[in-house]
């Protein structure tokens, strides 16, 4: 029989856990503890050693498996082919020779002057010249066939000043409604504009909850094709609806366009749109 003094002493452990329960978890925690730290360190020291040998390995490794060399191939291209011989195109005619221009004589309205301050190197024939001639009157004297057809490069002042037609200004001015005879109209009247803006106006959330309601007044341009642009909000009542009002406008289609003096011009629009909770 084991004596009181042949029983081992207990240890630190035991002696902290004397009057507790055992199979609790910090007890095999601790009582296992040196076994998991001796683990953890030999596992340490293994991936140390592993860490040290992997470059001896990777070299052993290479050098049992040598690269092996890169080899050019060499490809020999043949001659070019010949090119073919291209067809000449056939040969341009000689151009034909222009008939021969007609004759005309040199009329020049008469001018009352003084017998001897008339120039003597004036050549201008007589009238009665002109009449004995059957050649058609032009600005000056030309030599060639009285029945041939004119001349293809006639003298530019045979046909007088040349009258330029001017080009209308584009009228890109912005008309206000009282500077127009006609007013741009929605397409359908007044009656279909205010049942467009109805159907696809949609009260914004933010003043449907803050029970916003009131009159947006907005501005814009309709242009000469009846589009709508440079639309702006004059007065807003908050809560988004300006926006919500902006939107539907931009979405809007053509208008019948405004006139002044006859012509479609930009008319500047004010249109009020009322937002009203049921």
């Amino acid at each position: 029989m084991l004596t009181e003094q042949s029983k081992p002493a207990p240890d630190l452990l035991e002696i902290v856990f004397a009057d507790r329960n055992k199979t609790y978890g910090a007890y095999q925690l601790r009582r296992h503890y040196p076994a998991y730290l001796g683990r953890a360190l030999g596992i340490g020291l293994l991936l140390v050693l592993f860490a040290l040998a992997l470059p001896i390995v990777l070299s052993a490794v290479s050098k049992a498996f040598p690269d092996t060399e890169n080899t050019e191939v060499v490809v020999e291209l043949g001659p070019p082919p010949k090119p073919e011989k291209a067809e000449l195109p056939p040969p341009v005619p000689p151009p034909t020779p222009p008939p021969p221009a007609k004759a005309t004589i040199r009329y020049v309205p008469p001018v009352v002057m003084i017998d001897n301050k008339v120039p003597e190197d004036d050549l201008t024939p007589a009238v009665d010249e002109i009449l004995a001639t059957k050649a058609p009157v032009g600005a000056q004297t030309k030599a060639g066939d009285i029945d041939g057809p004119p001349s293809i490069d006639p003298d530019p002042r045979d046909f007088g000043p040349v009258v330029e037609t001017p080009t209308p200004k584009s009228n890109d001015q912005v008309y206000e409604f009282m500077d127009v005879n006609k007013m741009p109209s929605f397409q359908g009247g007044e009656r279909d504009l205010l049942s467009y803006l109805a159907k696809h106006i949609k009260y914004p959330e933010l003043a449907r909850e803050n029970n916003i309601q009131g009159q947006v007044v907005l501005s814009f341009v309709i242009d000469k094709d009846g589009s709508i642009e440079k639309v702006s909000v004059v007065k807003d009542i908050g809560g988004g609806c300006g926006k919500e009002a902006v939107r539907v406008v931009e979405g809007m289609p053509r208008w019948s366009p405004g006139e002044a003096n006859g012509q479609a011009v930009k008319v500047r629009f004010m249109l009020p749109v009322r937002f009203k909770l049921d």
